[in-house]
């Protein structure tokens, strides 16, 4: 939630439960431990604090779930550093930034937050090979871990611990093809069910909405925008998912954002008008646990940036593979 510029705009389905399951209802295979966790992420009222480490950076955020008959209601807080709210009403986001005294208003979309990291359990599938783990713990909870590696050289892999009765996901890593840790998202604290107070759901700076500036652009921009650009080719696996025009901060013409998604790692390609005499850093460059790849569009006054928590090969691929518009 600290990430700024491409990152921070490049972070932005329920389905059921299948395959065999033992007594007491867990899953003895991996692909239905998967469609338990998408569930339980969505179905499961839970509050509690989680640490989310990438590269040699950590932060605390706090996170409360409730389901009840008006839908879902979340409220995610940072607990350290610079303070961040985002309080969400089932598809309604509104995200509080005292620092600027702004308030953002946006969709869910696209947009995924930890515990709920999982969407489309088949594509996973597709690009993953999944199997089961050891029983392990977190936070006080005994989880089961199921383990996905990549089929290819285009995607990390993950390991993701789930709460044995309920399915909800405790402990994400992502590590590479070294098996080192990139990222990871680990509950240090949790309640579940009647346990937890419906008051924490409340937002701290509510009351400031009527008086800090408010930001609506988001709300604003068409999600079935065209735009002729495309990618030629595609690593495999990776489908798009969304398509916007938006006005950034910065950037007199508007910029065309393009997703990317296999169902866990996502891609985000952006497609710029090249201002006169920009100095640009083509190639690849590293920000923070994320890659960025940036190239000039030959022969046309455009330039693309491809950025993602993805091998480089893919965002070179994509990147590369960026074709004009289509006439």
């Amino acid at each position: 939630m600290k990430f700024t510029g491409w990152v921070a705009v490049a972070l932005a389905g329920t389905l059921p439960i299948g395959g065999a399951f033992a007594e007491g209802g867990r899953p003895q295979d991996p692909v239905a431990w998967l469609n338990k966790i998408v569930k339980s992420g969505a179905e499961v009222t839970f509050s509690g604090t989680y640490v989310h480490q990438y590269g040699s950076r950590m932060e605390t955020s706090r996170v409360t779930h409730v389901v009840d008959d008006a839908g879902e209601q979340e409220k995610l807080e940072t607990l350290d550093g610079r303070p961040r709210e985002i309080i969400r009403k089932n598809d309604d986001i509104v995200c509080y930034i005292p620092d600027a005294k702004v308030v953002k208003l946006d969709r869910k979309g696209a947009r995924r937050f930890f515990p709920g990291l999982l969407s489309n359990v088949s594509d996973i599938t597709e690009n993953y090979s999944a199997k089961l783990g050891d029983v392990d713990r977190v936070a006080g909870f005994d989880c089961q871990v199921i383990v996905l590696d990549p089929k290819d050289g285009f995607r990390f892999g993950h390991r993701f611990c789930a709460e044995l009765n309920s399915g909800l996901l405790m402990r994400a890593i992502m590590v590479s093809d070294k098996m080192e840790v990139l990222e990871q998202f680990t509950f240090t604290q949790l309640v579940m069910g009647s346990k937890v107070n419906p008051d924490l759901l409340k937002s701290t700076w509510a009351d400031k909405r009527g008086v800090w500036q408010t930001d609506s652009s988001a709300l604003q921009e068409s999600p079935a925008v065209d735009s002729g650009w495309y990618v030629q080719s595609l690593p495999s696996g990776f489908r798009k998912i969304l398509e916007v025009k938006r006005q950034m901060s910065g950037k007199p013409d508007p910029v065309i954002q393009q997703i990317y998604s296999d169902g866990l790692a996502s891609v985000s390609v952006f497609i710029e008008t090249a201002q006169p005499n920009e100095k640009m850093q083509a190639g690849l460059v590293q920000q923070g646990n994320y890659n960025l790849f940036i190239r000039p569009v030959p022969d046309q006054p455009f330039s693309v940036k491809v950025l993602g928590e993805v091998p480089r090969a893919s965002l070179q691929q994509i990147g590369n593979s960026i074709a004009g518009r289509q006439r």
